[in-house]
């Protein structure tokens, strides 16, 4: 097969040029003892960037209410329950008085936790209702001081994630605290809160933050969150009081003003493609982050090990959120989709722990991670016929086997296409994995392969634009707080303003076209579709302005040659008002 020499990997982004509003932080070394955070980040951040999975756990006396206050059931994310119901701070006081969660075991949680494959537990130690779950000689209103319970979860967990060797992480909000004077957030009783934000910062927030890093042993990092309109000199000084109590730990990107060790995505939001440097996704298991007890809508364990799959092969690590009751036992749903994605992970940890990113583009089958002389190929979609195509690959290869059960597949080539030959699928598989031994320096072709025989979705972070045609990211919340967030392409007015997707085929093939788009304007604003001498025209409709509604739009059936490699070009037909904002093209097979 002929060699090439290409990028192993497509196109990445850094997290530092590609997320505007975050960079590293370079300390000055005479005033702060964890040197320049650009040299320290790569041995700080090791730990961070092997483990791949973590815990998240929302728990606080927003728990205890359970998403109701005063008989009414308010969806959405139940932690902001006290902002939502616009509860007066004496009145929310009331729940710390009831709070007792005797069923707490942190042992429990962090066992958990371990099977399940996770590495490290983040676990809000004060969230924007101002209430600390720990003891804190900052404020009484604490778990150890307010309430009959009485004890520190936070130091209980933290000897048992010692114990149990997982990393231990503490979520601290410090703009937004309901409960004071100057904490941001309580505009119904304390409306000129900004005039004293900087006293709450010196006498609540920075005490607070200085003792989860001095009272519970190493930290691994602080997850800050909703910075808010703090100046930059104020996020400066919590990393330094971080660096200065604990150098080794971590601080995320949520402290604000383009400071931090790693980049925490908005909620619910996957990325485009292979983000370089450190970098989380965040996830919960049902519409919230705290505990609500008519919250049944739970993702299934197929959609969270798809999400942790997808999140490794762009790079990235996994955080997946759980809510205790206030009783201090995590649901029943989460406990038994852990323990299914445990035993899936534990199979499989090779190809999760220390991977690198997929070097291969978009593969319609499923993901991929790597590391030095091994491609790890997650199947999610098999294909009817059971032939894994992996295309573009010029590096030779010694064995493919089948991780969970050790089986050698048989393997084939056609060109640089690798063809693995893979069983029948097990019943109720959440994913087969098969690992590829290769040898000498992997070798990849960045062009992307249509799959034979599956849905292939070309996505605006392949495309290459020109004109005034360009990326645009949009989110919105369904129920409150349950972000959404959507990549599109859009600018598109004149006849110059296009995307191209480049791709190739493996054989002669027609595939049905569909679009998925939003689009404010009247219906009949027309594009055309161009694949060679193959044209579709489009009549783009209207979908309203609220930015859910989308259309999936099929326009047609192109006949594409093969094989061989394609342009499809897409653009307005004349000039006029935006065609759409695009969020996919979709290719299926044509039968």
């Amino acid at each position: 097969r002929a060699q090439r020499r290409t990028s192993v990997h497509p196109p990445r982004r850094r997290a530092e040029d590609g997320f505007p509003g975050w960079t590293k932080h370079e300390q000055d070394p005479k005033t702060s003892s964890g040197g320049s955070s650009m040299e320290a980040a790569p041995s700080r951040t090791a730990w961070f960037t092997e483990a791949k999975f973590g815990m998240f756990i929302h728990w606080g006396l927003y728990a205890q209410a359970a998403g109701l206050w005063q008989g009414r059931r308010y969806f959405g994310i139940g932690e902001w329950l006290m902002h939502r119901a616009q509860v007066p701070v004496a009145e929310y006081e009331t729940l710390a008085a009831q709070f007792n969660p005797r069923g707490f075991e942190a042992r429990e949680w962090v066992a958990i936790a371990k099977a399940a494959g996770m590495k490290y537990i983040v676990i809000t130690a004060k969230h924007h209702d101002g209430f600390a779950m720990f003891h804190s000689q900052a404020s009484p209103y604490n778990i150890v001081e307010a309430t009959p319970f009485g004890r520190d979860p936070l130091r209980e967990l933290a000897d048992a994630c010692a114990e149990a060797g997982l990393r231990l992480g503490f979520y601290y909000s410090q703009w937004q605290d309901w409960h004071e004077p100057g904490g941001a957030g309580n505009a119904w009783e304390f409306p000129n809160s900004a005039e004293h934000f900087a006293e709450y910062f010196e006498t609540k927030c920075k005490p607070q933050v200085g003792e989860l890093l001095t009272n519970y042993g190493p930290i691994g990092l602080i997850w800050f969150d909703t910075p808010g309109a703090m100046t930059r000199e104020q996020s400066l000084e919590l990393v330094d009081l971080v660096r200065s109590r604990q150098p080794d730990c971590l601080v995320s990107s949520r402290v604000g003003n383009d400071v931090g060790d790693f980049l925490d995505l908005g909620d619910h939001e996957l990325p485009a493609e292979v983000i370089e440097g450190p970098w989380e996704a965040l996830f919960t298991h049902n519409d919230s982050w705290g505990y609500v007890q008519f919250d049944q809508n739970w993702r299934s364990t197929r959609e969270l090990l798809g999400i942790l799959l997808r999140v490794n092969g762009k790079g990235g690590n996994f955080l997946l959120n759980v809510g205790p009751t206030g009783e201090g036992r995590l649901p029943e749903a989460s406990v038994r989709a852990l323990q299914r994605i445990g035993s899936w992970v534990h199979a499989n940890q090779e190809a999760i722990y220390g991977s690198t990113p997929s070097p291969f583009p978009e593969l319609a089958w499923g993901e991929c991670t790597a590391k030095p002389g091994a491609l790890y190929l997650h199947v999610l979609t098999p294909p009817d016929d059971r032939i894994l195509r992996v295309p573009g690959l010029a590096s030779g290869v010694r064995e493919a086997r089948l991780m969970d059960a050790g089986t050698e597949l048989p393997f084939a080539w056609e060109g640089d296409d690798l063809l693995i030959t893979l069983p029948e699928p097990s019943r109720g598989s959440l994913a087969s994995t098969v690992r590829v031994s290769c040898e000498g320096e992997l070798d990849v072709d960045p062009t992307r392969t249509l799959m034979p025989g599956l849905a292939n979705t070309l996505a605006p972070a392949e495309a290459n634009v020109c004109g005034q045609t360009r990326r645009g990211k949009h989110s919105w919340m369904e129920e409150f707080g349950d972000w959404k967030h959507l990549r599109t392409l859009e600018g598109w007015q004149e006849p110059c303003d296009a995307a191209e997707w480049t791709f190739r085929t493996v054989a002669p093939t027609e595939v049905r076209v569909t679009l998925t788009y939003s689009r404010s304007g009247p219906a009949g604003r027309v594009g055309e579709m161009c694949v060679a001498d193959e044209v579709l025209w489009i009549e783009a409709q209207n979908t309203g302005t609220e930015p859910r509604h989308r259309f999936s739009h099929t326009v047609g059936v192109l006949r594409l040659n093969g094989p061989g490699v394609h342009i499809l070009h897409l653009a307005p037909t004349e000039p006029g008002d935006e065609l759409f904002r695009l969020d996919a093209v979709t290719l299926e097979p044509f039968a």
